[in-house]
């Protein structure tokens, strides 16, 4: 084979030494590039050879062109065998090929991050959509549990059909006695369980029906794969209802001053006098000195506040959080279930008798508020019930100092 002539450019023979650097392909020496063969044929060395190690000055194209020549400044960098080697693999690959594979499912974005609780003198924040899978959001599950109303799903059904069982399983109330998917589409229907007379033959059958809420849901469906866990409920009152002094006080004296008329009304308490007692003096002790002075907040309002309900001001939207000032009214509602309850329906009568006013059980029958059956009342842990003791020295009750109760070890001298 003939070497390449003298007259041909040398950046061409250079591109050409790199595309055929095999064996087979021979040149001679760099020496006799402009002379004619006149002897053996050496072999072309490897391709690693090839690659010189050399630096090129590289002109940092983000200085403006206005500036003065002599301002700009050559930048350095070695131009390496490896990085000649990388910037040929860059053009020969091709772009819209993915270099990582696609995942099955992508969650869409979400911008629901509940805080950890939310006082009386915070606005609940905007639900999210009660058709959105948010096994983990104490919102998300209030959305799915205020689509169940009395007149579309029947309170009296048995507790294995509960609308809190059902919204922990991604269900929604969307009919009479109907519930909806809104991730698969599949629908539920629970019609015919109040013809049902026999208490047994209910029971079993609402066991058999509760079933649905896994199986109803498609094969595919989220929420057959992950529901929502079963603390998220008590999750959801922690936030929107912490039982703590600095929440309850100021939505107390809200309650005293917008109702003036509430002493007149009867209300029924599951707490004991103890209980009371215990409740009134750690409300009034977080009280302001510019609210001691307006008058001592009353056993009702101080009541009220502890199981969730609030003045309702139906000129003032929204009412899920108490302001500064506001009206006289005789409505109360609770700002997790929605329910409002006009007072007036509980004034005494023309004989002088009195309906009492349920501070529980006036709630919806899913309100996390309210008693769920066979489970403990909420409130019965509250700390603010409880007696505190005066602490002494030395050993107290439930306390054990480590200075009179240190333990003796056969090496501590």
């Amino acid at each position: 084979m003939s070497t390449l002539s003298g007259d041909t450019d040398p950046d061409l023979r250079d591109v050409f030494k790199l595309l055929y650097a095999d064996d087979e392909w021979a040149f001679t020496s760099d020496t006799s590039d402009t002379e004619e063969d006149q002897g053996d044929i050496q072999a072309h060395p490897p391709l690693n050879s090839l690659i010189p190690d050399i630096e090129v000055d590289l002109i940092d194209s983000s200085l403006s062109k206005e500036e003065n020549i002599d301002e700009i400044k050559l930048v350095k960098e070695r131009y390496t065998r490896k990085r000649f080697l990388e910037a040929l693999d860059s053009l020969i690959s091709s772009p819209s090929s993915p270099s990582k594979k696609s995942r099955i499912y992508t969650p869409p974005p979400t911008s629901h991050h509940s805080p950890s609780i939310i006082l009386c003198t915070q606005p609940i924040p905007q639900l999210p959509s009660s058709e959105e899978y948010l096994p983990y959001s104490p919102l998300g599950l209030l959305s799915r549990l205020r689509t169940y109303q009395i007149h579309r799903y029947s309170p009296l059904l048995p507790d294995h059909l509960s609308p809190i069982k059902a919204s922990l399983h991604g269900w929604t109330n969307s009919a009479r006695n109907t519930l909806h998917c809104g991730v698969c589409g599949n629908s539920l229907r629970l019609d015919g369980m109040d013809d049902i007379r026999d208490e047994r033959v209910r029971e079993e059958v609402s066991k058999r029906l509760s079933k649905g809420f896994e199986s109803g849901h498609r094969k595919d469906c989220a929420w057959r794969i992950r529901r929502s866990p079963d603390e998220l409920y008590d999750q959801l009152r922690n936030l929107l209802h912490p039982i703590i002094s600095s929440n309850l006080s100021p939505l107390a004296q809200n309650i005293h001053s917008s109702i003036p008329t509430l002493s007149t009304f009867q209300v029924k308490s599951p707490l004991s006098l103890t209980q009371e007692e215990c409740l009134i003096r750690s409300t009034k002790s977080h009280q302001s000195s510019s609210e001691q002075t307006d008058g001592d907040i009353s056993k009702e309002s101080i009541l009220l506040s502890l199981f969730g309900w609030y003045a309702y001001q139906p000129n003032s939207l929204p009412s899920d959080h108490i302001k500064k000032e506001q009206d006289n009214t005789e409505i109360i509602h609770c700002r997790i279930c929605q329910r409002r309850i006009g007072l007036w329906a509980f004034a005494a009568g023309e004989h002088g008798e009195k309906k009492e006013f349920d501070l529980v059980n006036e709630h919806l029958n899913w309100c996390p508020l309210n008693t769920q059956q066979n489970q403990k009342a909420w409130w019965e842990d509250c700390p603010l019930l409880k007696e505190k003791l005066p602490v002494e020295s030395g050993i107290t009750k439930d306390w054990v100092k480590l200075s009179d109760k240190l333990e003796k070890k056969p090496w501590r001298r």
